[in-house]
């Protein structure tokens, strides 16, 4: 019998890659943020064509909501140019 791991190293690799560059957009997203918004930022990542950013709580995205426009230039100014749309989401962070 093989190791269960046998075979799964490249499947390991791909998926330290996207955890990384996932950590990297978040770090990017809070970068382009004024403020505390930034340190309400759980996450982003991209889904198809729309970059999504999430928001610790309703009141955090909702004052995310209003500077989304000003986010995706500053991204795109950085060069960031995978999305045609954003999307504000809730979710929860890390206790």
């Amino acid at each position: 019998m093989k190791p269960l791991a046998t075979g799964l190293g490249a499947l390991f690799a791909d998926l330290e890659r996207r955890a990384q560059e996932t950590q990297d957009l978040t770090t990017r997203v809070r970068q382009a943020l004024p403020g505390e918004e930034k340190d309400h930022v759980v996450s982003a990542s991209y889904r198809d064509d729309t970059l999504v950013i999430t928001a610790d709580s309703a009141a955090w995205g909702s004052r995310m909501r209003y500077l989304q426009d000003s986010v995706a230039e500053s991204l795109r100014a950085q060069g960031e140019t995978q999305f045609t749309k954003v999307r504000i989401r809730v979710g929860r962070g890390s206790p």
